[in-house]
């Protein structure tokens, strides 16, 4: 399905280089990335680009055609946590979505921590409709970065500031957010139980009040009645005419082919069919320009 994006917001961001090569340096710094995107895939779909978006990032930035990574698992957490912190996961420690604990003999979730129980009632993951196997393993809902090995590119620039910079995960994914973090940055994440964007203890003891608005909003419910529909005629895609696939999973109500109905807000898949869709992207979108606004991330000296 739809792969899904997590964003690093960092703020108070100046370097000695940045310094000495612009009169102004950017104070607001964005990092996307995104699920299941090869390098491959902007050029290959270049022709079916809007303006903006991923055209503007290639049309103004820099497209790097030697860049390489050296593990071989490609699961979230880990390819989350590399580009993180820089390094391998046999260093930063997240070598999968789930391991088997050597102590307990069990299967671990990678950022489980019971310690530090979600903010949010009734938020868990709800074992009966959870699809993602790894998020069933997790035995409790307290979720933090601690079995993250290595530093990462924000909780350097917070220690660089002197803890000043403001950094901030944000994902559909718990384990997306929590990566992009770091320790010294807070997550937020949606929940399916709920419809909102949650975290935990060991960022915050109470939410700030812009975040129980925001949720307070429900805009989640908003998409009840609607569909993923395709933008253009499915005859300009590539392979457009073969949209039923043999290996695509039928999900319940979503469907094999386009277009893919959310259904009503009180059918217990509906977050779930969010998720696997542009509206889980769309959510977290709108959830990080409210975080910028409300927090003024780049807007201090």
């Amino acid at each position: 399905m739809f792969p899904l994006f997590s964003l690093l917001l960092l703020g108070g961001v100046l370097t000695q280089v940045q310094a000495q090569a612009q009169a102004q340096a950017p104070k607001l710094v964005l990092q996307i990335t995104v699920d299941q995107l090869r390098g491959d895939m902007p050029l290959r779909f270049h022709d079916r680009m809007g303006e903006g978006g991923f055209r503007y990032l290639m049309e103004q930035g820099i497209h790097y055609t030697n860049a390489h990574y050296l593990h071989a698992n490609t699961e979230t957490i880990v390819g989350h946590t590399s580009l993180a912190t820089g390094t391998v996961p046999a260093a930063h420690g997240m070598i999968a979505n789930v391991w088997l604990d050597r102590e307990s003999g069990q299967l671990s979730y990678n950022i489980e921590d019971a310690r530090y129980p979600l903010l949010s009632a009734d938020a868990d993951v709800d074992q009966q409709t959870e699809i993602d196997p790894t998020q069933r393993t997790a035995k409790t809902d307290g979720r933090s970065p601690a079995a993250i090995l290595s530093s990462t590119l924000g909780d350097e620039i917070a220690l660089h500031f002197g803890g000043r910079a403001k950094v901030f995960g944000v994902s559909v994914k718990d384990r997306g957010a929590v990566a992009m973090a770091g320790h010294a940055g807070k997550a937020f994440w949606f929940s399916k139980a709920t419809g909102e964007f949650v975290t935990s203890r060991y960022y915050y003891d109470a939410y700030p009040p812009w975040v129980s608005d925001w949720n307070a909003q429900k805009l989640a419910a908003r998409y009840a009645g609607q569909s993923w529909e395709l933008l253009h005629e499915q005859s300009g895609y590539f392979f457009g005419a073969a949209d039923d696939r043999p290996y695509e999973t039928d999900f319940p109500g979503f469907g094999r082919t386009f277009p893919h109905p959310f259904g009503p807000a009180d059918d217990k898949y509906f977050t779930t069919r969010l998720t696997l869709s542009p509206a889980g992207d769309q959510l977290t979108l709108a959830f990080a320009k409210a975080l910028i606004e409300q927090e003024q991330i780049g807007a201090d000296e």
